[in-house]
């Protein structure tokens, strides 16, 4: 099963490049390099993943699923020995040290129209006084509310209860923060004819058309 997922931004967002440079702001949005040399911004398939393993985590043991709580790497494989097995999360999102690969596939997310840049200027908070640090100014990178990304998701062979706490989480991801500066995005799916085959006759089939449209429906 293969479906697209657009996203927009609710406020001003930002995904961090892990690559400083010499000029321009101290954080700058992630960006592909092209072989001429040129760049675009785009959300990396790791960070969306990495942001809907944490929304997962968050609604997994309300729907009867499990999860062992750890999004940081070197503690998952402690935490599944403790409790005696693989968690349905890490089941569906996949694990460091795993045998069995993730049964999802994640695809880049693209602007999906030009997108105009701006940059910010922000001041540290020290942890004891709770004022401006010292000499601790940055500038940050961000995308201004209403741009729209667009990927893919592709599931191979996973039972309808994964298929199920997927959607869960994508829809979870709405309702949570994503990047640096914690921004907030909707998010919806597109092509889903796969899925809508899987869940019919289901209660879930109400979550799939709940996001097949935008929760933010004011965000231009």
């Amino acid at each position: 099963m293969k479906f697209n997922v657009r996203l927009k931004t609710v406020g001003l967002f930002c995904i961090g490049w892990s690559y400083p440079t010499v000029i321009g702001p101290d954080i700058q949005f992630a960006k592909r390099i092209d072989y001429d040399g040129g760049s675009q911004i785009y959300i990396p398939a790791s960070s969306f993943k990495g942001a809907l393993r944490s929304s997962a985590s968050r609604i997994a043991e309300s729907y009867g699923f499990k999860s062992c709580g750890e999004i940081r790497p070197e503690r998952i494989k402690d935490k599944h020995e403790k409790n005696g097995g693989v968690c349905d999360v890490c089941d569906l999102l996949g694990y460091p040290w795993s045998n069995s690969p993730s049964p999802l596939l994640f695809s880049d997310l693209l602007p999906v129209d030009k997108v105009e840049m701006l940059t910010l200027t922000r001041a540290r908070i020290d942890d004891k006084s709770m004022k401006a640090a010292y000499g601790a100014l940055f500038s940050i990178e961000y995308i201004p509310p209403g741009c729209e990304f667009a990927g893919t998701i592709e599931i191979i062979d996973a039972p309808k209860e994964k298929v199920i706490l997927l959607l869960l989480s994508l829809a979870e991801l709405r309702l949570g923060r994503i990047g640096r500066g914690s921004g907030f995005i909707d998010l919806r799916i597109e092509d889903a004819d796969d899925l809508n085959k899987a869940l019919k006759d289901t209660i879930w089939l109400n979550l799939l058309n709940e996001l097949r449209g935008w929760l933010w429906n004011d965000i231009p």
